[in-house]
């Protein structure tokens, strides 16, 4: 889905039909529950700023928000893509949904998301430092190589700790993203991008050598139903 080449309303299609599996798979609250999880551990209180790598069209930094507002809680969010289409199809989302928004290179000053068009892969990362780093269904896309530079950068970004979701590869696991995939989208994006994600992904295993290897020391990675992992790591 990120290849070069693909017209606007197939990327909107596309990202359409993600939020739907997103939604499904209840990925964006498993990553609510480890980010409390983790400013518990933290103690933390005050406004929280919390960058989300890759957000494609911001289904999780939406979640977030509307989570930490029913919280009562102060949250700032920086969401980048290097997909200028993604974040179109975002700030329209946030405008259905009544999240406050705008296109910007730093956090909100306010409770909201400001979205930024920036590449990830970069090293050394231009982007602000934040409480929080989340990424949800990215390390997948990426070489074993890439996603080792990623977490690394990231660890250097954040002043509390990393939330990292994503697919975890499996027979079965691909059985379910093939058939969910087929039932909830009807972009052909979709339907190829689905098994392929399942086909690349990082097994929750790998996920702990890479974490290890990038000097995360401490992370906790565990499995999750429907066919993913998480990881915690919370900065020492």
């Amino acid at each position: 889905m990120d290849r070069p080449g693909i017209s606007f309303p197939e990327h909107q299609l596309a990202l359409k039909g993600l939020a739907r599996l997103n939604r499904a798979s209840g990925v964006h609250q498993k990553v609510w529950r480890e980010l409390l999880l983790g400013m518990a551990a933290k103690h933390q209180t005050g406004p929280v700023r919390l960058l989300d790598i890759a957000t494609g069209g911001a289904d999780l930094p939406i979640h977030l928000f509307h989570q930490a507002r029913e919280a009562g809680m102060d949250l700032r969010i920086l969401a980048v893509d290097r997909a200028e289409g993604a974040l179109r199809h975002a700030m329209a989302s946030c405008a259905a949904s009544g999240v406050p928004s705008a296109l910007a290179d730093d956090f909100p000053l306010q409770p909201g998301i400001h979205f930024r068009v920036a590449d990830a892969l970069a090293f050394p990362p231009s982007l602000p430092a934040a409480d929080w780093v989340t990424s949800s269904l990215f390390l997948h896309h990426l070489t074993n190589d890439q996603a080792l530079d990623l977490l690394v950068g990231l660890s250097g970004l954040t002043r509390r700790g990393l939330v990292i979701a994503d697919l975890s590869r499996g027979w079965l696991n691909n059985l379910l993203v093939t058939l969910g995939s087929h039932l909830l989208s009807r972009s052909p994006l979709v339907h190829n991008d689905g098994p392929a994600s399942i086909r690349a992904a990082f097994t929750a295993g790998e996920a702990c050598e890479l974490a290890e290897c990038a000097g995360l020391h401490g992370a906790e990675v565990r499995s999750a139903f429907p066919g993913m992992w998480l990881m915690r790591w919370e900065k020492p």
